[in-house]
């Protein structure tokens, strides 16, 4: 997973963790940047993304971008189905 903060006033903070949660493998990227406008659409980049994913670890992978709390921070999110892989 790859993962950029935007520039903000203060400092930023970048936050990665795992965990099975079955019946899946859950993988987050968090941050404290300036966040992402709740309008905006996901570009080619995103749209690669998902579509690689669903060919190399299946239909049921899921890529999802969360804003936090307040319009701040972003959490970007990838489910893997256990089932089927390994």
């Amino acid at each position: 997973m790859r993962h950029g903060i935007d520039p903000a006033e203060r400092c930023g903070h970048i936050a990665v963790g795992a965990a099975r949660d079955a019946p899946a493998l859950r993988g987050w990227v968090t941050d404290t940047g300036v966040g992402m406008d709740a309008t905006a659409t996901a570009g080619a980049g995103l749209a690669d993304l998902r579509l690689r994913l669903a060919v190399f670890c299946g239909p049921g992978v899921r890529l999802d971008l969360l804003v936090g709390e307040g319009g701040r921070g972003l959490r970007a999110e990838m489910v893997l189905p256990l089932e089927g892989l390994t």
